[in-house]
């Protein structure tokens, strides 16, 4: 029997007009993080989103967000 490892989550947040781009993005690295947008309100210039990532792909994850640059603001760890 596998004993899997609890993900690692972790909350970003991107500007209301990037978003649907970083969205595209954590897509197409299919597998590499799940992502929840949580919630916000009307008139909101930005959104948040917390990722659950698989351990194995926590490295992975991280420099996909430097790459991703300043579209992405990492904020407290969930």
């Amino acid at each position: 029997m596998k004993i899997e490892q609890a993900s690692v989550f972790k909350k970003i947040r991107v500007r209301k007009e990037d978003s649907a781009f970083v969205y595209f993005i954590l897509e197409s690295y299919e597998g590499i993080a799940s992502y929840s947008t949580l919630p916000h309100q009307p008139g909101d210039l930005h959104r948040d989103l917390e990722l659950r990532i698989p351990p194995d792909f926590l490295e992975e994850t991280q420099a996909l967000l430097r790459r991703l640059g300043d579209m992405v603001y990492e904020l407290e760890n969930a």
